[in-house]
């Protein structure tokens, strides 16, 4: 038997709780069917520090059994929890002193540790994860890297995985969390079995294509809002730097030194940013030829924008209409 134990606590995200354990479900029955009944299956349980019921942030009650420090588990997955804002968010995180003694007891012990999304955060609060490769969800990746500044942070894969601690990105990438572990304790047929049948498509390894490439930084720089604003409305032309500096009537030098530090970037970065993030809408939710939409964002060669695409999105225009696209024609 492969003794799981899944954390729950008040504000986890009661699909991460049972999704994981419907997964360990999946992979039981193929496991009866491939292997026979004397198969080695997992057995989990449902873990919190008090043992009581938690309320998951859906308002789902879930019964729980106590943490005993004498029970060595061979699996731990700790799931993700809402953030309703930082201030509510780190109290959610300053209550899990005792559940972060007993994870860092339970690894020391051999067992795997498993943290989706937010979840990461708690993993994180318990050293384990110092000078190792760990992903969370990228839009808390700058608290994440406050917080943790040891933490090897990497937002490219969708899955890391570092000295039996698996990390998984935003929340419903618990399926394929699963999907690895049950490929690490019982093999990849069974995983693969398990994947197939859950529908779950195990060819997403990069988070890259769903990071949004113009980050939502708030500033009071008016220089900066103006000059933002005239890039949206002027993106599709052919730019120079001097020239938007002479249409807010400042120097070159000024825009770039304001602009780097309302938005930590340059003024031709961010239209690069914008450009593409327009290209990618117009790839999502129509059906123009890739060069009409390069010269619609300002790209006149198309080659070059194909080329500017698969470099910072991680996939071709033509991948990533097929991915994402909205309503595709039959």
């Amino acid at each position: 038997m492969i003794r799981a134990a899944i954390l729950a606590f008040d504000e986890c995200y009661a699909s991460s709780v049972g999704g994981f354990a419907d997964l360990l479900q999946v992979a039981n029955a193929h496991l009866r069917r491939q292997q026979g009944t004397a198969a080695a299956q997992f057995a989990w349980r449902f873990v919190s520090p008090s043992g009581e019921a938690v309320v998951a942030s859906n308002g789902l009650q879930l019964q729980t059994h106590r943490l005993d420090p004498r029970e060595c588990y061979d699996l731990v997955f700790v799931p993700s929890l809402h953030y309703g804002g930082r201030r509510r968010f780190d109290r959610v995180l300053a209550r899990q002193a005792d559940a972060c003694a007993w994870l860092v007891a339970q690894w020391h012990a051999g067992a795997w540790i498993a943290a989706n999304c937010t979840g990461t955060f708690i993993l994180a609060q318990t050293g384990l994860l110092d000078g190792r490769t760990a992903t969370t969800t990228w839009w808390l990746e700058r608290q994440f890297r406050a917080r943790y500044p040891r933490v090897d942070l990497q937002l490219r894969p969708v899955i890391t995985e570092a000295e039996r601690l698996i990390c998984a990105g935003a929340s419903a990438s618990y399926l394929l969390q699963a999907i690895r572990v049950i490929e690490r304790f019982v093999g990849p047929a069974i995983a693969s079995q398990a994947a197939k049948s859950m529908l779950i498509d195990v060819s997403q390894t990069s988070q890259i294509p769903y990071l949004p490439l113009l980050a939502e930084r708030t500033h009071a720089d008016s220089l900066v809002q103006r000059a933002q604003h005239w890039l949206q409305h002027n993106m599709a032309r052919e730019l120079r730097i001097s020239e938007l500096a002479a249409a807010l009537a400042v120097s070159d030098r000024t825009l770039i030194r304001r602009f780097r530090a309302a938005l930590e970037q340059t003024p031709l970065a961010y239209l690069q940013d914008l450009r593409l993030e327009a290209a990618r809408a117009l790839l999502e939710t129509g059906d123009q030829r890739v060069d009409a939409i390069a010269a619609q964002v300002g790209y006149r060669d198309t080659s070059s924008f194909a080329r500017l695409f698969r470099q910072r999105i991680g996939m071709s225009p033509g991948a990533y209409r097929g991915r994402f696209q909205i309503n595709p024609a039959p």
